[in-house]
């Protein structure tokens, strides 16, 4: 809901209602997975179909929360809203990036010591990825994303948090690929629009899901990386 009405024009308080007919929704066409399943995904007034989108961000939140320690709830409920509004608009708002900074820093302050390097993750994490923007001028990525690597840098720590940015960026080449492969075979399955290596593709959703990945399997890719170095 927050996703979906920021920067709308809606207010975030107010009772949900049909996007189609506008009727106000009851309380038990409101329960997560349950309502989408029993009203077959169409509201019970206009028949309008509900989009899957609300199916499959439900079942990912209760997925997504149910294996994170506490403080990290709060931290995560922000990604979810960044992940979701990047993913329509391909801009992270710096209303919601910011708090999600603050509430990391809070979160490895009351988490228990951290080393130097874990305190300097999240800003490494950050000029890094503000690096490329500049050097690309913003083509290759956008300015918010840096600011969300400094949140999960602090978050996470040194080889969680880079962890989590390599995972990133694989999943990201991996899904570019697919789309475009995709679209090369049957442009319909990609909305009509060619897409190539110059198409736009927004990074926060998987900064967040390999965040949580690094996070829920304890990766540590720098330990691997640097052990096979040496």
């Amino acid at each position: 809901m927050v996703a979906l009405r920021w920067n709308s024009g809606l207010s975030l308080g107010g009772r949900s209602s049909c996007p189609s007919c506008g009727k106000v929704l009851r309380w038990w066409e409101l329960a997560p997975l349950l309502s989408f399943l029993l009203l077959r995904g169409r509201c019970r007034r206009c028949q309008a179909r509900i989009p899957y989108q609300y199916l499959l961000i439900e079942l990912w939140t209760g997925l997504f929360f149910a294996p994170l320690p506490f403080l990290m709830a709060p931290v995560f409920s922000l990604y979810t809203v960044i992940l979701i509004y990047d993913f329509r608009h391909k801009i992270i708002p710096d209303a919601l990036v910011y708090p999600s900074v603050a509430l990391a820093l809070l979160a490895a302050l009351a988490g228990g010591p951290y080393s130097l390097l874990d305190w300097l993750a999240g800003p490494i994490l950050a000029i890094f990825l503000g690096g490329l923007w500049l050097i690309t001028r913003g083509r290759a990525i956008g300015l918010g994303d840096a600011k969300l690597a400094l949140s999960i840098g602090l978050l996470l720590g040194a080889a969680q948090g880079f962890s989590a940015l390599v995972v990133a960026f694989w999943m990201g080449a991996l899904v570019g690929i697919l789309l475009i492969v995709k679209s090369a075979f049957n442009p319909l399955l990609s909305g009509g629009k060619k897409i190539t290596m110059k198409s736009e593709l927004p990074l926060a959703p998987f900064l967040v899901f390999g965040a949580w990945l690094s996070l829920v399997l304890h990766l540590n890719l720098l330990y691997v990386s640097s052990s096979s170095l040496f």
